[in-house]
């Protein structure tokens, strides 16, 4: 997301972006979470059941905890997310600051979306890949399994281990790209 000139309004880069986090943020994340906390849930009252119950639940947990901090940032982020029609809403015309005032407002107050914002996604991610993680655990088979019905467990869980890996790394390489883009601008400085 670029910087705005002092005399425009900041925008996201991707004017989608914006509905997009939301309905991953306040849809998914809450959603993901009551299904990683009701997983973890069976695997307390029927851990006997399954291979690895005890890191299962760890992995659960801390994906739900993730999912749960990605909606609070979320939310904190959109506390600064605003646009000169919500002004407008707000004020109305006649007790309005002057516009180059509110400008410099939204401009500081959308950085701190960004920041916000980003924090929100990463942890949005990381839920992702320790529900997978805690997924893939809880998908290997007792030990007891016949030989079919733990061919069948095996292969659901490397499906979900190979998918895991791949939003880790995608996630990994986003947040790298990240940190050397903002040290680059720290350069520049």
């Amino acid at each position: 997301m670029q910087q705005a000139p002092r005399d425009r309004w900041a925008i996201p880069s991707k004017i989608g972006y914006v509905t997009a986090a939301q309905n991953a943020h306040f849809v998914a994340a809450p959603l993901l979470a009551a299904a990683a906390i009701g997983i973890a849930g069976v695997m307390a009252a029927d851990g006997d059941k399954f291979r690895w119950p005890g890191p299962a639940m760890m992995l659960m947990t801390v994906c739900a905890v993730l999912f749960i901090s990605c909606i609070q940032s979320s939310f904190n982020a959109a506390t600064h997310l605003f646009n000169s029609a919500d002004l407008d809403a707000w004020y109305g015309t006649s007790d309005k600051p002057p516009e180059t005032v509110l400008m410099q407002v939204q401009q500081r107050d959308f950085q701190i979306w960004k920041s916000s914002s980003r924090r929100a996604v990463r942890l949005y991610n990381w839920g992702v890949v320790t529900l997978g993680m805690g997924t893939a655990a809880a998908l290997a088979p007792h030990e007891s399994a016949s030989f079919e019905h733990a061919a069948c467990r095996w292969t659901a869980c490397a499906v979900v281990v190979i998918a895991t890996v791949r939003v880790a790394v995608t996630t990994a390489l986003e947040a790298r790209r990240v940190r050397r883009r903002q040290h680059g601008r720290r350069d520049e400085q």
